[in-house]
């Protein structure tokens, strides 16, 4: 018994309140002990086990070099070719074709069971640098930022959504920066140079190059905020995007037109959208075409670029002729993934209509030349000189047209042989000296002789 009265006896020790006394400390403790920390140690290594990160691997098996330069090619021949299912062009009127980063090529594709690959490959040699694997399958890729990017689907009890976004470096495959999404499947890409927007039929997201989100925009899959999205309920038909600038096309209920929003790509507040102008377009079924500077064009079905100021007020409308696409006056039209795409080759933004290829100022999203009998927007060769005339090549059947991108004249055609391969829309990227082609569901790299 002590003798010390019970406010000055000592309390008992932190250790004392969770481990046997020495005294009282039993054997069958200690094995009770031991038994929660090794089940404690073998529960971590099951769900890192059983996780995708598990399942995940990256082979890396080269460095890819700085990419080599050349004049504009006379003569070209196949040097390499690859199979890229998901770069697919996905119909007439979408830009489709590779992705290239750097001196590098992306290809894509989700084997029978499952598995998701991602393959990085040199641009000069066709050569394997890097593979990516994981058990999910690949909604599509795309790039920004100077990066490859790859979204995944997963499906829960809520549905299916390319909700696993990663990044990796075009020349080793290292692993960048990755975020979940809830875009749905049939998303695509759509950069800006500072931005990278998922698009998607009912909810959208806009990323920065770290891969944070700068806008959600539509029917969020958990509205959670206190502030209602403008326009939930209104359907996105076609969607484009530049300067900092989402244009979007939406079919909302009760409107005579589809509306023409354009939204700031970083607003204030992620999830709450800042229009620069939401109108009413005057059209229905159209498809939007670029968005630059303070403009922003869409093709009619009647066969007209329609073009808007900065307010959104109709400032011109250009009949198309020839050129116009097919499009019947038809909400069944609407582009897959509702992506259009024009991209910028010096002076102007490049766009294939589905029959022609158009060269639009970059100012005024007006036509300054016209390629009819087209298989896809084509691309500028990088001549690495500051102020030095833009030529692009442009697919045709058989072969690709330099055209000077300022004023549309045209040099010799240089030949190409497609037989091995369907026909359909080509998509075409310029990287260093060799000129890279999506064909269905196969990219080739087209190189000068030795």
């Amino acid at each position: 018994m002590s003798s010390a009265p019970p406010e000055q006896r000592e309390a008992p020790s932190r250790r004392d309140t969770w481990w046997p006394r020495a005294e009282r400390r039993r054997r069958a403790d200690l094995v009770v002990i031991a038994l929660i920390v090794v089940a404690a140690i073998v529960g971590v290594v099951l769900v890192v086990r059983s996780g995708d990160e598990a399942s995940t691997t990256l082979q890396q098996f080269r460095t890819v070099p700085t990419p080599d330069t050349a004049a504009v090619p006379t003569v070209l021949r196949e040097a390499w070719r690859a199979a890229d299912p998901v770069g697919a062009s996905p119909g007439p009127g979408l830009l489709g074709g590779p992705v290239s980063v750097g001196a590098a090529v992306a290809t894509g594709r989700t084997d029978a069971d499952g598995t998701a690959v991602v393959t990085g490959l040199d641009a000069a040699t066709g050569a394997v640098a890097w593979e990516y694997r994981r058990p999910d399958p690949l909604c599509t890729l795309g790039e920004g930022s100077g990066v490859v990017l790859a979204l995944f689907a997963t499906t829960s009890p809520v549905g299916t959504f390319c909700s696993d976004v990663a990044s990796f470096d075009p020349s080793t495959g290292e692993r960048g920066p990755t975020r979940n999404a809830d875009v749905r499947p049939g998303t695509r890409l759509l950069a800006d140079g500072s931005h990278v927007t998922a698009t998607g039929r009912d909810y959208l997201e806009v990323w920065r190059d770290d891969l944070v989100a700068t806008l959600e925009y539509g029917a969020l899959p958990t509205p959670v905020q206190s502030t209602p999205q403008p326009r939930a309920q209104c359907p996105h038909t076609s969607i484009t995007v530049g300067a900092d600038d989402v244009a979007v096309l939406e079919r909302c209920p009760g409107e005579p037109s589809d509306r023409l929003s354009v939204l700031s790509s970083a607003p204030a507040e992620y999830d709450k959208p800042e229009d620069r102008f939401s109108v009413l377009s005057g059209v229905t079924g159209g498809r939007l075409v670029a968005t630059a500077e303070s403009r922003t064009a869409l093709e009619a079905p009647d066969g007209t670029l329609r073009v808007y100021d900065a307010a959104g007020t109709p400032v011109a409308t250009v009949p198309l002729g020839a050129a116009a696409g097919t499009i019947p006056d038809s909400t069944a039209t609407d582009p897959a993934g509702q992506g259009l795409g024009a991209r910028l080759a010096g002076p102007v933004l490049l766009w294939w209509t589905g029959t022609a290829t158009i060269g639009l100022d970059s100012s005024t999203l007006l036509p300054r030349w016209t390629l009819p009998g087209t298989l896809g927007p084509g691309a500028a060769v990088p001549t690495g000189v500051l102020g030095a005339p833009t030529t692009v090549l442009v697919p045709v059947p058989g072969g690709l047209v330099p055209v000077d991108a300022a004023t549309g004249a045209l040099r010799p055609l240089i030949t190409v042989d497609r037989r091995a391969d369907p026909a359909g829309p080509v998509g075409v990227d310029v990287v260093g000296a060799t000129v890279v082609e999506q064909r269905g569901g196969s990219v080739v790299g087209l190189r000068p002789p030795a």
